[in-house]
């Protein structure tokens, strides 16, 4: 009879539940489980921060719908990770976090004399969906079947488990542990019935003004076919939340943007609401003055959650099951009602002609500036036509992730990433990582601003290390300049906002990174070619005009000002 390790154990489990990398750092209560990982095809990629491990993840799950784990090591490694998973935790990323602990004894509770003791369990429970120890080897697979189970219960999320060091050296009998297949020991998610199929497929097909609002929940329930073919059956306008962005294509015939005139006309105008995979956030800003009646105007609302049902406006239906066979179905039984685009197409034009007016009034000052430096939307365009389509994007940082999200170009499902409701800074390069790692035939870019690339710089180490060809797009001007309009307005000058400018092109060199510069916009096309031909990472550091980035066009800078202050 054969004896394995509490490592070998878990890896087995994390294994058979799909799980292909694992972010994080060594350390000895973890080795037994980094030195069995090879042998079941999972790859470890270690870090500069605990933090950017999770990112990484969030990446590689966002971009290819799979699963990772996340490494944080006894103390201020898991105190490094919780950020990550945090983020998560907002984002509705599934990811397992396993946070280490030494000596078995000394913990729970541990003594003021304990060296790196803190209770990680109590420290993680607002952070993860849930968590637990494994005191015992025969509880390794238990506890990792409860924990992707948890993992995914409604809506996903992070999970924890905590390992002391003695459980993962410890040796058992090979043939008393039991490692199932997911299928084997959680349900799959919930369905829609048969009568609210119907339902939704009627009050759709009866509605003059239909509206569909597409969230991030359909690009990770890989649902976009099925919402589009709902939209053209009905040939109805569809808006995107933020995070939904990469959901429909942004040059699609029924698409308008919905923070905007031609959005605000649309939801005005609707008398039935078609939302799936939202909450309706106030980021997408939910306010009333945005929207028609509530007391008259019917919401259908899909999401694997219940507790995301009605939280800004009031429902009429509410689904609580799995988004794509539930908009299948509906499509399906909308086929039986209604004629393709039957009698709609004068509404699309009415409403394509208000997007379109109120585009021009809100960009003008993008499209005639004429200054001596780059405009950050300029560059975005630059960037876009450079790549295409087929790329994946990552935006990162405050004004320049809002000109990433008018100019960079329609993407597949699941290829433009961001993080859109925590608003955690430093994000993208890690989930470029990630995301390279989980689509290693495809171009994938990050552009960033130069305060949010400071946060996990480092990791562009970690991608000429482990070989990954990503392009970096620094948009540098050595100051937070989101901040700043406000800290002006109100006092006339600034507290903290000038960093200094950094060449991010001479740090990257220093990291094994193909490192370029950019001063005048008419350069950014080579640029650009010859980091894109460059075997392993690159660099661009792009040197924006201030005053054009400052330039955030008047409608949608009072909106995001609602964010924070309330419609008014």
């Amino acid at each position: 009879m054969s004896e394995i390790s509490g490592g070998e154990v878990l890896a087995r489990c994390l294994a058979q539940e799909g799980v292909t990398h694992v972010f994080g750092l060594p350390s000895p209560e973890i080795d037994p489980f980094l030195a069995a990982m090879e042998g079941h095809g999972i790859r470890l990629v270690p870090v500069r921060h605990e933090a950017a491990g999770a990112h990484m993840a969030e990446g590689l799950y966002k971009s290819s719908g799979k699963v990772s784990a996340v490494i944080g090591n006894p103390g201020p490694g898991s105190a490094n990770l919780l950020a990550g998973v945090i983020t998560a935790r907002h984002e509705g990323v599934p990811m397992l976090a396993i946070t280490s602990q030494h000596q078995l004894g000394l913990v729970y509770p541990s003594s003021p004399a304990t060296f790196q003791g803190q209770d990680q369990l109590d420290v993680y429970k607002p952070a993860v969906k849930w968590g637990g120890p494994v005191f015992s080897w025969q509880r390794i697979p238990e506890v990792v079947r409860m924990a992707f189970r948890e993992m995914f219960t409604g809506r996903p999320g992070p999970v924890q488990i905590e390992l002391p060091a003695p459980v993962l050296y410890e040796m058992g009998e090979e043939s008393s542990v039991s490692v199932l297949e997911p299928q084997r020991y959680r349900a799959g998610y919930p369905q829609a019935s048969s009568q609210q199929i119907e339902q939704a497929a009627s009050l759709l097909a009866g509605a003059k003004r239909p509206v569909v609002v597409a969230g991030g929940g359909v690009n990770s329930a890989g649902a976009s076919a099925s919402l589009l073919s709902i939209v053209e059956l009905l040939d109805c306008p569809v808006v995107a939340s933020m995070a939904g962005r990469s959901a429909i294509p942004t040059d699609h015939p029924n698409r308008i943007y919905g923070i905007g005139g031609g959005g605000d006309v649309v939801k005005r105008e609707a008398d039935v609401v078609l939302v799936a995979g939202s909450r309706m956030g106030n980021l997408d800003l939910p306010f009333d003055k945005y929207w028609g009646d509530g007391s008259s105007q019917k919401l259908i609302q899909i999401d694997i959650d219940p507790r995301n049902m009605g939280v800004s406006r009031p429902m009429s239906l509410a689904i609580v099951a799995e988004l794509a066979t539930a908009l299948e179905g509906i499509g399906e039984e909308l086929k039986r009602h209604v004629r393709a685009g039957a009698g709609r197409s004068s509404d699309m034009q009415r409403y394509r002609e208000v997007e379109s007016a109120w585009w021009s009034e809100q960009f003008r000052a993008v499209y005639d500036w004429e200054g001596e430096g780059m405009h950050p939307a300029h560059v975005m365009r630059g960037v876009g036509e450079k790549f295409g389509r087929e790329a994946v994007y990552v935006s990162d940082g405050g004004n320049t992730s809002l000109w990433a999200s008018w100019f960079l170009p329609p993407t597949k499902p699941a290829s433009y990433l961001s993080i859109f409701e925590l608003g955690m800074l430093g994000t993208g390069i890690p989930a470029a990582i990630g995301a390279k790692l989980a689509n290693p035939g495809r171009d994938v870019v990050c552009v960033t601003g130069d305060g949010a690339a400071g946060f996990h710089f480092m990791e562009m180490q970690s991608a000429a290390r482990e070989g990954l060809d990503i392009t970096v797009v620094v948009f540098s001007e050595g100051r937070w300049t989101m901040e700043e309009p406000n800290e002006l307005m109100l006092y006339g000058r600034t507290f903290g906002t000038e960093m200094g400018e950094i060449r991010w092109d001479i740090v990257g060199q220093g990291l094994g990174c193909k490192g370029l510069y950019v001063e005048k916009l008419e350069e950014l096309a080579g640029a650009l070619d010859e980091a894109r031909s460059f075997s392993g990472p690159a660099v661009i550091c792009v040197r924006t005009d201030v005053s054009a980035n400052f330039g955030i066009p008047q409608d949608p800078l009072l909106r995001f000002t609602e964010v924070y202050q309330g419609p008014g």
